[in-house]
């Protein structure tokens, strides 16, 4: 049985950075092809009580995310405590009919420019053996 850190590939997709109030942000791209589900984790320090962070997932057939589009609607996150770093996690389970470029695009709120960051994970898909599942004898 393998670790979880050997199930999962994980990428860092938006490095730790100040990120100003009402600024869009947007994430590297991940490549969703052979993988079943991607979830996201974007992670800030606390943004005020009541304040918040809107998350978008974004698809594009570019891997560097050049005519990105919105899958879905934005999701929003509420800091209700105010003074504790905050972990946003929102996840995509693959869909063909969707571009195979995944990312995210963010922003936040707060009063002040805050420090944050993304990873994105990913476990690969179930296959069948290379042979088909046929018995030799």
């Amino acid at each position: 049985m393998k670790r979880i850190f050997e199930e999962l590939a994980c990428a860092n997709v938006f490095a730790p950075q100040s990120v100003d109030a009402s600024t869009d942000k947007s994430t590297s791209f991940v490549d969703a092809s052979g993988v079943g589900e991607i979830a996201f984790f974007v992670s800030t320090a606390a943004l005020g009580e009541g304040k918040t962070l809107t998350v978008t997932l974004m698809g594009s057939e570019e891997e560097g995310g050049g005519s990105a589009k919105a899958i879905g609607d934005a999701v929003v996150f509420t800091d209700s405590v105010g003074t504790q770093p905050q972990l946003a996690v929102v996840s995509y389970r693959v869909d063909p009919a969707n571009p195979r470029y995944i990312g995210l695009k963010f922003q936040h709120n707060g009063d002040a420019a805050v420090v944050c960051s993304a990873l994105a994970a990913a476990a690969g898909l179930y296959r069948p053996a290379a042979n088909g599942w046929t018995l030799a004898v």
